[in-house]
């Protein structure tokens, strides 16, 4: 008899301390999803099944050495993201910069859904890890700036240049969001990078933001446009996403 009341004190006690932790830490009942931390390098796939040569040899002649992001460990259940910005090489360097100062504060969710097409887990599912770098309001000469530092290329140009001039006020603000997006398809030590991009909605005279962005700027985009040359064979393979394979030493 007194061992069993011993036992029912220490899980009662067990039970005070987990929820005690959960309400310290913001702890949901939301599942935990984990995602294998550490650097992501880019590797020729489709939707994360390699593809073009597989021996050690002809695989490292064929793919370009482009370390894309780099999964972090951030308390419990929580992660960090940090983009490879060097990579986006038609930025400029003050871009590049900015895109990073991004990355000082951000949440991170993560959900699951089902994709038998796509998926190669056991139940079918893909989960989605989304952090939020950025959401903020900015003014005109904010987003222009902004803008400046993101492409140098005049088809680019030419497109930011033609939205900020259809602007009929000048005293516009916007809500800026940049955000990332990471797909684990079931495929271990690999993640597709789905989402990278920044988008600025029109806020009106109460501060409400516009459903439909003024202008979106897809880095994850940009990104992958750089890593083959135009007429490699593997270019196709970059057309829609990327994928990363986690470097193991």
């Amino acid at each position: 008899m007194l061992l069993r009341t011993i036992r029912q004190n220490t899980q009662h006690n067990k039970t005070l301390l987990m929820t005690f932790v959960a309400l310290l830490y913001g702890i949901t009942s939301a599942p935990a999803y984990a995602i294998e931390a550490g650097q992501y390098y880019y590797f020729i796939s489709d939707k994360c099944e390699a593809k073009g040569p597989q021996t050690p040899e002809e695989r490292g002649a064929a793919t370009p050495d482009v370390m894309l992001f780099e999964v972090l460990p951030a308390g419990i259940s929580d992660y960090y993201v940090n983009m490879n910005t060097k990579a986006l090489i038609n930025y400029t360097d003050e871009g590049q910069e900015y895109l990073s100062s991004l990355e000082s504060e951000q949440a991170y969710t993560a959900g699951k859904t089902v994709n038998k097409e796509d998926s190669h887990a056991k139940d079918s599912s893909i989960i989605h890890h989304d952090f939020m770098l950025q959401r903020e309001a900015i003014d005109l000469k904010s987003l222009i700036e902004t803008l400046n530092g993101f492409s140098q290329l005049q088809t680019d140009k030419g497109y930011y240049f033609k939205k900020l001039v259809s602007l009929q006020d000048p005293n516009t603000r916007f809500k800026a969001i940049t955000r990332v997006r990471l797909t684990d398809n079931g495929i271990d030590n690999r993640m597709q990078l789905t989402d990278y991009s920044s988008s600025y909605y029109p806020l009106d005279d109460k501060g409400k933001a516009s459903d439909t962005p003024f202008i979106s700027v897809d880095h994850n985009k940009a990104l992958r446009s750089t890593i083959h040359d135009f007429n490699s064979p593997y270019n196709i393979y970059t057309k829609h996403s990327v994928c990363g394979e986690k470097w193991v030493p």
